[in-house]
């Protein structure tokens, strides 16, 4: 049985936010075509709490880094990053891991720990080395700068942080990138050829549905559109460039209802509060629902929305709506990344509005029955069982194809 070692900037026993769970996806992908897999997380134990951390994880402590670290926000990867590289335990801890598990292969997501990994893969290495993209890290930061987290080194850190997915992406045996747009740029910048893996839902169509949301609409006499997210900034600035009106358009009997951690960050928000009474009427906030209980949700509901405009990589939140079944109203930003995979969708189950007026609108559609879901085609592509399919092919492919290129 092939071994693959993944490692992460984060770890990965618990996930919870859109790159933990993009790995997650990955290992299980994995695990089905019948690989071991052994996930490492490499990071410093002030951003993640305990009750997270992996067995294997290669946690860091040091203060300074920390001050630095949460200085400098942006860049606070590229700075643990740099810092682990140069540090003898946390290099000797690699190596024993290496020795310990003898990997075959190591797919490394985002470009981050690559710069420890290459300090301590040895001169002969026979380990085929995969980089996994999430995002332009580089191209990602660029509107964090605007956020009051620019300093008089964040140009050079910009720099730098370009010239290390670059210079990973033409060392790497083999690069998969999440989205077909950012792995054009990839392959551009690098001469490589970069694989598409999207992201996939993790809800099964085996599963038990929860009837829980079905049975309280039916209670209630209400029909809602679902919202799920988390309190991530883009999630929050879409919600309120699409809806900068509030919900007054959905009549009495119509609601969205909103799950994940980004429900209470909408009802803090100020630009909330201006339409309060109004939106109160209109929503459900439902705040954190759990993973057997969201194909329920987002199964249950008139349509599935996912109104966002800015962000990298491709949107988990995207493909579980569409694999929800349900008609999904959706940005052109929201579907960026999937490309072939959701084209056949568009007005046939996806339904693609940039504008407050046409998204209202098709909403308004899809509560009156309106508008039809996703193809059983199209959701199926974008399941756990393609990727798994596809990293398979790929990762046998590149054992069989000779020595390492690192």
């Amino acid at each position: 049985m092939p071994k693959c070692l993944v490692l992460a900037p984060f770890p990965l026993s618990l996930p919870r936010h859109g790159g933990q769970v993009r790995v997650a996806s990955m290992l299980r992908a994995g695990e089905m075509a019948g690989w071991q897999m052994f996930p490492v997380g490499v990071f410093h134990a002030a951003f993640f709490p305990k009750e997270e951390w992996g067995a294997d994880d290669i946690v860091v402590e040091d203060s300074a880094l920390q001050k630095l670290a949460l200085d400098d926000m942006a860049f606070a990867d590229l700075h643990i990053a740099r810092w682990t590289a140069a540090d003898e335990g946390t290099k000797e801890k690699l190596r024993v891991l290496l020795r310990r598990i003898a990997p075959d292969i190591i797919q490394v997501e985002h470009p981050w720990t690559w710069l420890l990994l290459r300090e301590v893969l040895p001169a002969d290495n026979k380990i085929r080395i995969v980089y996994s993209s999430h995002n332009l890290e580089w191209a990602a930061r660029k509107p964090l700068l605007k956020l009051s987290l620019q300093n008089a080194s964040s140009e050079a850190m910009l720099e730098a942080t370009r010239l290390l997915e670059e210079r990973f992406a033409r060392t790497a045996d083999l690069v998969i990138s999440i989205s077909d747009v950012e792995g054009e740029e990839i392959a551009r910048s690098s001469g490589r050829r970069v694989v598409h893996m999207p992201a996939v839902s993790d809800m099964s169509q085996d599963a038990p549905v929860s009837p829980r949301f079905a049975k309280e609409a039916r209670s209630l006499s209400c029909r809602y559109a679902a919202l799920m997210g988390s309190a991530y900034w883009p999630n929050v600035e879409g919600f309120f460039s699409l809806f900068p009106e509030g919900l007054g358009f959905l009549p009495r009997g119509e609601q969205l209802w909103i799950g994940g951690t980004l429900s209470k960050a909408l009802r803090e928000d100020d630009r909330f509060k201006i339409f309060e009474s109004i939106n109160e009427s209109r929503s459900r906030i439902l705040g954190y629902i759990d993973d057997s209980e969201k194909s329920g949700f987002l199964g249950s509901a008139e349509c599935v929305i996912v109104p966002v405009q800015i962000g990298a990589g491709s949107k988990l939140k995207t493909v579980d709506a569409i694999v929800s079944g349900r008609p999904v109203v959706a940005t052109s930003h929201a579907i960026e990344g999937y490309g072939a995979a959701v084209r056949p969708a568009i007005g046939n189950g996806l339904y693609i509005a940039d504008t407050p007026k046409e998204f209202r609108s098709y909403i308004r559609q899809a509560m009156r029955g309106g508008l039809a879901g996703c193809s059983d085609a199209v959701r199926n592509s974008l399941r756990l069982g393609a990727l798994s399919h596809v990293w398979n092919g790929e990762m046998r492919q590149l054992l069989s194809s000779g020595a390492s290129s690192t």
